[in-house]
C-alpha cells in the first residue's frame, strides 16, 4: 500500500485509519523507493493494533523496462536498509531533473520547486509531474499526461536509470530484505516474456511472487501460482492501494485469494 510519502493520496495516518475501518489486521506500507512514511505509520499502527510490515516498492530495470520489487523488512529497518533508501532517493532526484530537461525540449518549462511542491516537499515522482502538467494546461488529466509525455517510450520517460534487476536484488538481499516481484501481470509483456522476467528474478535470488495484485483474472492467477511453485517462490498478494475511488481497490480488496497463499507476516515471523 502507498501513502503521501510517495504517490498515494492519503497520509500514513489516514491510510491506517481507513485500513482499520475496513477491518484489516495487518498491512505492508511500501511507498516507492522511500521509508519516509514509516515512522508516522508505526504510531498509527500501534493505535489501531494493526500489524505493520515495513518496506518499500523498489524500482529497478530489466531488459530496458522498469520493474518493481516489494522489499520487506519484517524485523524492522537496519542501517543497511536505510542505505538502500538513500541510494534510491538520489536516483529519484536525478531522474526528476532529467525529466525536466526532457520536457523543456518540448517547450514545457516546469521548475523543480513546483514539482517538489506537488510532492509535499519530498522527492517527486511522475504523478507529481502530471499534476504540474495539468495545472499548466499542457494536458487535461493524468491519463493524458502519461499517454502523451510521461509513459514508457514517451518524451519524459527516463531510461537506463535504475539498477539492473540482479544488482537490485543483490543490494536488497544484502540489506536483509525479503523480496517479492510486484504485480507481474501489469507489465506490458507477452506471456513468454513475463515468464522470462519471473525466471530471471528467481535466478537472481528473488524470494516471492505477487500472485494477486488488486483485481485480476482467476486463470492468470492460477498460472502465476503454478510458475511460482516451479521456481520455488513464495506467494504474496495485496491491493496496491493508492487512493480511494473506483479506479483503485480498497485496502484489503483483491481477487479471491488462492489457498496456497500463506500470509507473509506468518512466513517471516
Amino acid at each position: 500500500m502507498h501513502s503521501t510519502a510517495s504517490d498515494g493520496a492519503l497520509t500514513p495516518t489516514e491510510l491506517l485509519t481507513l485500513a482499520a475501518e475496513k477491518g484489516l489486521k495487518e498491512l505492508a506500507l511500501t511507498d516507492h523507493d522511500t521509508f519516509a512514511g514509516l515512522q508516522e505509520a508505526r504510531t498509527a499502527a500501534r493505535d489501531f493494533q494493526i500489524q505493520l510490515l515495513e518496506g518499500m516498492e523498489f524500482s529497478c530495470a530489466w531488459k530496458g523496462m522498469t520493474v518493481h520489487l516489494v522489499a520487506l523488512w519484517p524485523q524492522g529497518l537496519s542501517e543497511a536498509a536505510w542505505e538502500v533508501a538513500r541510494i534510491q532517493e538520489e536516483a529519484r532526484w536525478s531522474r526528476a531533473e532529467k525529466i525536466l530537461i526532457k520536457l523543456a525540449k518540448a517547450d514545457i518549462h516546469l521548475t523543480l520547486d513546483e514539482v517538489v511542491a506537488q510532492a509535499g516537499g519530498r522527492v517527486p515522482g511522475r504523478p507529481h509531474f502530471a499534476a504540474c502538467l495539468i495545472a499548466g494546461g499542457h494536458v487535461k488529466d493524468q491519463g493524458q499526461a502519461f499517454r502523451k509525455l510521461l509513459g514508457a517510450g514517451k518524451l519524459g520517460d527516463v531510461k537506463n536509470h535504475w539498477l539492473e534487476l540482479s544488482d537490485a536484488l543483490s543490494l536488497l538481499l544484502s540489506a536483509g530484505a525479503f523480496c517479492s516481484l510486484a504485480h507481474p501481470l501489469r507489465y506490458k509483456l507477452t506471456r513468454s516474456k513475463r515468464v522470462r522476467l519471473i525466471e530471471a528474478f528467481a535466478a537472481a535470488g528473488g524470494q516471492g511472487l505477487e500472485a494477486v495484485s488488486g483485481r485480476q483474472d482467476v486463470a492468470q492467477t492460477a498460472s502465476l501460482i503454478k510458475l511460482a511453485a516451479t521456481l520455488n517462490l513464495q506467494l504474496s498478494w495485496g491491493s496496491d492501494f493508492h487512493a480511494p475511488g473506483p479506479a483503485c481497490p480498497a485496502p484489503g480488496a483483491y481477487a479471491t485469494l488462492p489457498s496456497a497463499c500463506q500470509p507473509l507476516s506468518q512466513l517471516l515471523a
